[in-house]
């Protein structure tokens, strides 16, 4: 009866751990790929521009001290513009506008085309991080 008993208890503790290990495990995969979201996402801009006779697209963007032009790639289907960010500013600086120039070429636009921009638009550098 005894060592039931034990048998029992040694199989309960295995099935504690084993719940325990595999939480971590999921929980620990999901801050991966929640930190790994923060790359690659859709850029909330303050404003985009284009200008016609230079053959330039110029986006106002939020920085808080390090964001560069080559953090953005422009990713063009059919007719519909998206503006991704691809690296995170880690500078912490307070967030202020800043804007990047690009030529047509770079960012696989036609000049003489209609777009549709899928971005989200924010008014303010300080709530383009709120949800």
């Amino acid at each position: 009866m005894k060592i039931m008993k034990t048998t029992q208890n040694r199989n309960t503790v295995t099935a504690i751990r084993n719940i325990i290990f595999l939480t971590i495990a999921l929980l620990s995969a999901f801050v991966l790929i929640s930190f790994g979201s923060q790359q690659n996402r859709s850029e909330k801009l303050l404003g985009i521009t284009f200008d016609n006779e230079k053959k330039e697209v110029t986006i106002k963007v939020t920085s808080t001290g390090c964001t560069e032009k080559n953090y953005f790639q422009f990713k063009v289907r059919g007719t519909v513009i998206e503006i991704i960010r691809t690296k995170r500013d880690e500078c912490k600086r307070m967030p202020f506008a800043t804007s990047f120039t690009y030529s047509m070429a770079e960012t696989g636009l036609a000049p003489n085309k209609v777009y549709t921009i899928k971005n989200k638009f924010s008014a303010s550098p300080d709530l383009v991080n709120l949800p």
